[in-house]
C-alpha cells in the first residue's frame, strides 16, 4: 500500500528508488507540458502586439562588441543593363545583397554619380546571413546614347567599407533634334540668312504642330511636313522648323528661344534656341569689358571705343549699367570733338559686392537710326576677398 510494486510483489530499496524516480519524471514532463502549452500561446500573442501600429519600438539586442565592423556586403550582381529604352522612360533596378560576415553590417550612405540615378534602401543595418535589396530608379531623361552611371554604398565593414554598383542603358530620344541651338554667322544691317532644325519622330503620324518665338521682330519662322525618313537605320518621321532672320533685324546681339510643340504626348513640348549678331555701322572695341579677378573694396578703371565704320558723325547720350555689385560711374566723350565719328566710353568705380560669375549689360544710346542703343557685356569673379 503506498508502494509501486512488481509483480504485485512488494518494493525492495531500489524498486523504490525507481519509483522516485518515475514520479520526479512525471512531475517534469507535466511541467514541461505546461511550458509547452504557454508557448504555443505566446506567438499568437506576440503576432497580435507587432500587428498594432501604436506598439513602442523595440531595442535591438545588443552585439558582442567584439564583432562591430565584421559584416561583409557583397552583391550578386554589381552592374545592371537596362537595354535600350527611350529618353521619356523610368527604368527600376533591384540590386540583391547579402551580409556574409560574421557581425552586423550597417550602411551608412548611399551617393550616386548623378541625379538621374535615384537609390531606396528599405534600412540600413542587417543581420549576419541576412539579404537586402536596394532599388534604383534611373531617368534618362537629356540623355542620349550609351551611359554608364555609378552608385557608391558606404558601410561600417572593415572588410568592405564601400562598394560601388553600375547602371548601364542605351538611350534613345523619343524625338530626336539636330541641333539644339543655332548660331547664325554675324550680319550686316539689311542682309537676311536661313537656317533649320531637323525634328524626327517615332510615331506615323508624328507632326510638329506649333512653334513660337519669344523674338518676333528678330526671327521668321516656317513648318515644313517632310515626311518619312530613315535616319541612323531606323524608320522616322521627319518635320523641320526653318528660321530666317529678318532684313529689317536691328543690329545687335540676338536670341530667340522656340516654343516646339509636338502631337507626340510623351514629348509634346520643349524648347530650342538660335543666337545672332546683326552688325551696323556702329561697332566696338573691345566687344566685351573683362573686370577679371576682384574682391570686394577694389577700385577699378575700364575704357572701350564706339566708332562709326563709315566715319559718319554721331552722339553717345547716355552710358549706364545696373549692377548690385559696382559703385560705378559712367562718362563718353568723342576721341576728336570735330570729326565725331569715334567715341571713348569709361567705366570707373568700386567693387562693392561679391558675385563670384559677375557677368552684366553695358548699355549705350546713340542718335543713330536702329542702332539707339547698343549693348556691351561686362564679366569677371568679384570675391569677398
Amino acid at each position: 500500500m503506498g508502494y509501486w510494486t512488481f509483480n504485485n510483489d512488494p518494493v525492495d530499496g531500489k524498486d523504490r528508488i525507481r519509483s522516485d524516480t518515475m514520479k520526479s519524471h512525471q512531475l517534469a514532463m507535466f511541467v514541461m507540458s505546461g511550458l509547452t502549452l504557454i508557448a504555443g500561446i505566446a506567438p499568437n500573442t506576440q503576432a497580435q502586439a507587432l500587428e498594432r501600429e501604436d506598439l513602442a519600438p523595440t531595442t535591438p539586442a545588443v552585439m558582442d562588441p567584439a564583432l562591430e565592423g565584421k559584416g561583409s556586403l557583397i552583391f550578386a550582381s554589381k552592374t545592371q543593363d537596362t537595354g535600350e529604352i527611350l529618353d521619356t522612360e523610368l527604368f527600376n533596378m533591384s540590386y540583391l545583397f547579402r551580409n556574409t560576415g560574421a557581425g552586423p553590417l550597417t550602411i551608412t550612405q548611399v551617393k550616386p554619380s548623378c541625379g538621374c540615378t535615384v537609390p531606396e534602401l528599405a534600412k540600413k543595418t542587417y543581420m549576419p546571413g541576412e539579404a537586402g535589396t536596394l532599388e534604383i530608379t534611373f531617368d534618362p531623361k537629356g540623355k542620349r546614347g550609351a551611359v554608364s552611371r555609378t552608385i557608391t554604398i558606404f558601410t561600417d565593414s572593415e572588410l568592405t567599407p564601400n562598394e560601388t554598383i553600375v547602371v548601364r542603358a542605351l538611350v534613345k530620344p523619343v524625338i530626336l533634334i539636330e541641333p539644339m541651338v543655332i548660331p547664325f554667322d554675324a550680319l550686316t544691317k539689311g542682309q537676311t540668312a536661313t537656317k533649320e532644325f531637323k525634328i524626327f519622330g517615332r510615331t506615323d503620324d508624328f507632326k510638329v504642330t506649333r512653334v513660337t518665338v519669344d523674338n518676333k521682330e528678330t526671327f521668321d519662322i516656317e513648318i515644313i511636313h517632310d515626311g518619312e525618313v530613315e535616319k541612323n537605320g531606323e524608320k522616322m518621321i521627319l518635320n523641320t522648323v526653318r528660321v530666317t532672320i529678318r532684313k529689317d533685324a536691328k543690329p545687335d546681339n540676338h536670341r530667340g528661344m522656340f516654343s516646339i510643340r509636338t502631337n507626340d504626348e510623351r514629348k509634346p513640348i520643349f524648347s530650342l534656341s538660335a543666337v545672332a549678331r546683326v552688325l551696323g555701322d556702329l561697332k566696338m572695341n573691345p566687344i566685351r569689358v573683362t573686370m577679371g579677378r576682384m574682391v570686394v573694396g577694389d577700385e577699378f578703371e575700364r575704357e572701350f571705343h564706339v566708332t562709326s565704320k563709315s566715319n559718319t558723325p554721331f552722339e553717345i547720350k547716355n552710358a549706364y549699367a545696373n549692377s548690385v555689385a559696382l559703385d560705378a560711374v559712367y562718362s563718353y566723350e568723342p576721341v576728336d570733338p570735330e570729326s565725331r565719328n569715334d567715341w571713348i566710353v569709361r567705366v570707373k568705380g568700386t567693387v562693392i559686392a561679391a558675385a563670384p560669375r559677375f557677368n552684366t549689360q553695358l548699355h549705350i544710346l546713340t542718335d543713330v537710326q536702329d542702332e539707339e542703343q547698343l549693348t556691351v557685356q561686362m564679366y569677371g569673379q568679384l570675391r569677398d576677398q
